[in-house]
C-alpha cells in the first residue's frame, strides 16, 4: 500500500464512522439506507472499517440492526469476488512498511474511539431518562415546587410540591418509584410494555390512563381520573388478589389495599389547577395541605380545633386568604408571627390573653 493509499483507506474510515453515527441516531429512511447499502457493497475494505467502527464500541449488534444486509457475509462474499472491490486510478508509489502502517493506524483508531465514546455520553445525556440505555432518571421538586414533564414514551408526568420519582424503563415494563410526596401520571400506551408505580410497598400497575399516587409517611392514596389500575402491595408481579380500581375512584393502602370510595376525581387532582378542594374534612387536615405548599406553616395545638369540618376550595398558594377565611368563624383566634401562623379556639385564647395584658 502506498502513501497514497493510505489516505485513501483513512477517508474510507472516516465515512465509515460517520455512517455508523448515523444508523446509531435513528432509523434511516429508504433513500439514505439504499446509499449506505450501495456504499457497503462497493468495497470490503468499506466492510471492513465499517466493522471496525462498530468493534470500538463493542456493539456490532447496533451496528447492524437498523439495515436489511448482513455485514459479516457481505465481507466474505467481497473478499471473494475481486468485482465488487473499487479500483483506485492512483500512481503506485513505494510500499509503506507494516510497521509505519500501524503507527498511522492506531492513533486514528484511538481518536475515533474516543469521539465515538462522547458521542454515546452525549447520546445518554441528550436522551435525558436514558430509555435507550436502561438508566434510570430522578425527578424532584422543592417544597412549593411542581414540575411537568414529558417521558421518553410519550408519557407525562405532574409532580407536585416536595416529591420525587425515578424512572426506570425496559424492554418489559416502565417503572417509576415514588420515593416521596405526590405524582399524576397520564400514560401513553406502549405495546406490551405495562405501566407500573411503586410506592414503598404499595404497587400500582397501569395499561394507559390517568390516575394520582401520593405517598404520605404512614400510607399511600391512589385516585384513578380515566382508565383502570390494579393496585396490590408485596411482589412487583401482579397478582389474582389485586384490585380493579376503575375512574372516580380512590383507594387508601396502609399496609393491605383498602376499600375504594367514590371521590369527585377532578377535585381530588385540583392541584394541577393550583387549588385543593376539601368537604368537611377536618381544619387539621387542611392545614397540613396548606403547609406542603405555603411557606409559613400554619400551627393548630388545640385537638378540638383541629377536628372542626371545613369545606371549599381554596389556592394552596394563598395561605393569606385561607387565614383570613378561619379569622371569621366562629370561636376562632388567629395569631401570627414572621414565622408561623397558629389558630386557636377562643377559649383557650383568652388565658394567654388575660396573662399578656398582666
Amino acid at each position: 500500500m502506498t502513501p497514497n493509499d493510505e489516505d485513501i483507506r483513512l477517508a474510507i474510515a472516516d465515512r465509515a464512522s460517520e455512517w455508523f453515527v448515523e444508523n446509531r441516531s435513528g432509523p434511516l429512511n429508504r433513500e439514505t439506507s439504499a446509499h449506505f447499502i450501495a456504499w457497503l457493497k462497493a468495497s470490503p475494505v468499506h466492510v471492513g472499517e465499517y466493522l471496525a467502527i462498530a468493534g470500538l464500541v463493542r456493539d456490532l449488534d447496533a451496528a447492524t440492526r437498523r439495515t436489511d444486509i448482513a455485514l459479516e457475509p457481505l465481507l466474505a462474499r467481497a473478499r471473494a469476488q475481486t468485482d465488487h472491490v473499487v479500483k483506485l486510478d492512483l500512481p503506485v508509489r513505494k510500499q509503506t512498511p507494516v510497521a509505519m502502517r500501524s503507527r498511522v493506524w492506531r492513533p486514528w483508531l484511538r481518536a475515533a474511539a474516543a469521539g465515538l465514546a462522547f458521542m454515546a455520553l452525549a447520546a445518554v445525556w441528550m436522551t435525558r431518562d436514558g430509555e435507550r440505555f436502561g438508566l434510570p432518571r430522578t425527578y424532584t421538586t422543592a417544597h412549593g415546587e411542581q414540575v411537568e414533564e414529558q417521558l421518553p414514551d410519550g408519557s407525562v408526568l405532574h409532580l407536585n410540591t416536595d416529591s420525587q420519582v425515578t424512572v426506570r424503563y425496559s424492554r418489559r415494563e416502565r417503572v417509576v418509584d415514588l420515593d416521596r410526596g405526590e405524582a399524576l401520571f397520564q400514560v401513553a400506551r406502549s405495546g406490551e410494555r405495562g405501566f407500573r408505580v411503586a410506592a414503598g410497598n404499595a404497587q400500582v400497575l397501569d395499561v394507559g390512563t390517568e390516575f394520582d399516587v401520593y405517598r404520605r409517611s404512614d400510607s399511600v392514596r391512589v385516585t384513578v381520573v380515566e382508565g383502570t389500575v390494579a393496585v396490590y402491595t408485596g411482589s412487583p408481579h401482579i397478582t389474582p388478589a389485586a384490585l380493579r380500581l376503575v375512574a372516580g375512584y380512590q383507594v387508601e393502602i396502609r399496609g393491605t389495599v383498602g376499600l375504594p370510595s367514590a371521590v369527585n376525581a377532578r377535585a381530588a387532582v385540583g392541584w394541577l389547577r393550583r387549588q385543593i378542594a376539601f368537604e368537611n374534612e377536618p381544619l387539621g387536615a387542611v392545614a397540613e395541605e396548606f403547609n406542603r405548599y405555603g411557606q409559613i406553616p400554619i400551627e393548630i395545638d388545640d385537638e378540638a380545633l383541629r377536628k372542626l369540618p371545613i369545606t371549599g376550595v381554596f389556592d394552596p398558594y394563598d395561605t393569606e386568604s385561607f387565614v383570613v377565611f378561619l379569622a371569621v368563624l366562629n370561636d376562632v383566634v388567629v395569631e401570627r408571627t414572621a414565622t408561623r401562623v397558629r389558630i386557636l379556639s377562643r377559649a383557650s385564647a383568652l388565658p394567654e390573653q388575660r396573662s399578656d395584658a398582666r
